[in-house]
């Protein structure tokens, strides 16, 4: 089955390279990998994490495995099954996380920061929020923060207000705007005494969608 999974990736990589040698992890949307080698890549995927052991996973077959999942960012097929039976397959899901802050796979990392706010084992694996928080990537990032709300939320209110405040990102750039987007809805979800004051300073600002979402959280209060 290690050698099954090895080539379906091996044959997707290829197709990948031959139609679409422009699309990089950095440019990668998802939208671009439907043909019939992704659906068999991620039939042997889902397969293969049925019926073995994440204890015996080798080094090729994790990073098979996080290359798959970074490709399925778009329906995010692997990432649903693994939460979907996160008690069956918390090994797994502990194993793989762990593993993707190790690799290049910027569209696994934030889809195991998106997801890891569900995960019910007794490993200390929530803890790996914050280095999520520190992945170079704004994306990752953003929803990182998002899942400390639901994680840790005695200290998400310090982290939204320094990701607010910190300038990482160009005055003006989408990232700047949608960093303080999440960082409204963050201080919302943690009823933030400070949520009016950077609600504030949204509907101030020069971004459209930022006042759009401070608007609607006002709406909400």
């Amino acid at each position: 089955m290690e050698n099954n999974l090895h080539l379906k990736v091996n044959a997707f990589k290829l197709w990948a390279k031959l139609n679409y040698p422009e699309i990089t992890e950095n440019n990668d949307n998802g939208e671009w990998c439907f043909c019939h080698e992704y659906d068999e890549m991620i039939s042997c995927v889902l397969n293969f994490i049925e019926n073995n052991s994440a204890k015996k996973a080798t080094k090729q077959v994790i990073d098979d495995l996080l290359y798959a999942i970074a490709r399925d960012n778009e329906c995010s097929w692997i990432m649903t099954e693994l939460e979907k039976y996160l008690e069956k397959y918390n090994e797994w899901f502990s194993l793989l996380c762990r593993q993707s802050l190790k690799t290049n796979y910027i569209n696994a990392k934030w889809q195991f920061a998106e997801h890891l706010r569900n995960y019910k084992g007794n490993d200390n694996l929530q803890k790996l929020i914050y280095d999520f928080l520190l992945v170079e990537d704004e994306y990752t990032q953003r929803l990182a923060l998002k899942s400390l709300a639901y994680i840790y939320p005695e200290q998400a209110e310090q982290y939204a207000i320094t990701f607010w405040e910190r300038k990482k990102f160009e005055n003006g750039t989408f990232e700047d705007e949608y960093q303080k987007i999440m960082v409204l809805h963050v201080l919302y979800q943690i009823h933030s005494s400070k949520l009016n004051d950077y609600l504030d300073l949204a509907e101030q600002s020069n971004y459209h969608y930022l006042k759009i979402n401070a608007q609607e959280i006002r709406k909400n209060i």
